[in-house]
């Protein structure tokens, strides 16, 4: 049996710096930004129906056109609504947000594998309703957030192109190449 020192090509994508930091737990400043860059997600998701829904009411109703009002509730059931979707979707077909992308993380479950349908929608639904639950990171010893800790998943910092091309901690999943 040789031991062939070369990394896996997977890993040859990763910078020599952030190689250290695969599969490690990601601490709060990470989460946070990219956080805030699926928050702009979800707004920009918010005005794009509320664009839909202004043309729609033009072309229905031309000359007396008026733009739709909505009131703060009818914004907030929306936004929940959309982020829940949009966090379940994501996490469940790649285990990453596009913030998430952005920033290299990945939420995996107990296993350091993707997350599955039933565990991203109470995920979702939670990280949604209780968003102060991921300050929790800044005082837990293993970076994880009330939510993690909840359900038993964790954030990784995972610079991965495939979803499941490891097992959360940087090594090579089985079966993957």
């Amino acid at each position: 049996m040789s031991t062939d020192a070369r990394p896996t090509p997977s890993i040859r994508t990763i910078p020599e710096e952030a190689r250290p930091y695969q599969g490690q737990r990601a601490g709060l400043v990470s989460r946070v930004i990219a956080n805030l860059v699926d928050l702009g997600a979800v707004v920009l998701a918010l005005l794009a129906i509320y664009a839909g829904w202004a043309a729609v009411r033009f072309l229905l109703d031309g000359a007396r056109f008026r733009f739709p009002t909505v009131t703060l509730a009818g914004v907030i059931v929306a936004a929940t609504m959309i982020a829940w979707a949009y966090f379940t979707l994501t996490w469940t077909t790649t285990g990453r947000t596009y913030g998430d992308h952005l920033l290299g993380l990945r939420v995996v479950n107990h296993r350091g594998e993707r997350v599955r349908l039933m565990l991203a929608m109470p995920r979702a639904l939670f990280c949604v309703l209780v968003p102060l639950g991921l300050l929790w990171v800044a005082v837990s010893s293993g970076n994880r957030s009330l939510q993690d800790v909840v359900l038993r998943t964790s954030v990784t910092y995972d610079w991965e192109v495939r979803a499941g091309s490891h097992d959360g901690a940087g090594r090579p999943a089985p079966g993957s190449s």
